[in-house]
């Protein structure tokens, strides 16, 4: 009797009502580095998708440069309240406790981050694992 496995998707899920969703991600390698931001609304509809090149190859600075600009992007779009995802887990937890110790490379960016975030009603950051798809061997 041989193995069977089963594929679980991990699904994208819906914010609270009315609130805006922005799930940020960066890639970079030793020449350039690149950011994307995808909004979504309570019912799961695109507000905005776009991506940009970044001036660092520093995979911490360029994560926490895509979550500064999700930021921005928020309050060029006039939303709130706001969720970003990154799937970086030392920008969030960064940004979670601010009066950690952070790379010096990241810390101006974190504290422009933590100066956007007073200009909501309520923003809040979230780490999501950067697996989408589990395989279970049984």
């Amino acid at each position: 009797m041989g193995s069977t496995s089963n594929r679980i998707q991990l699904a994208w899920s819906k914010p609270d009502r009315d609130t805006i969703k922005i799930n940020v991600d960066a890639t970079c390698n030793i020449e350039s580095s690149s950011i994307v931001a995808v909004a979504r609304d309570w019912k799961g509809e695109a507000v905005c998708t776009c991506s940009k090149r970044v001036n660092t190859t520093f995979p911490l600075q360029v994560e926490a440069e895509a979550i500064n600009w999700a930021l921005n992007l928020a309050a060029n779009l006039d939303v709130d309240p706001i969720f970003i995802k990154s799937d970086l887990k030392s920008c969030i937890d960064a940004l979670r406790l601010p009066n950690r110790d952070v790379p010096w490379r990241t810390r101006t960016i974190y504290s422009d981050v933590l100066a956007l975030q007073l200009n909501f009603s309520n923003c809040r950051f979230s780490w999501v694992a950067r697996e989408h798809m589990l395989l279970l061997m049984f």
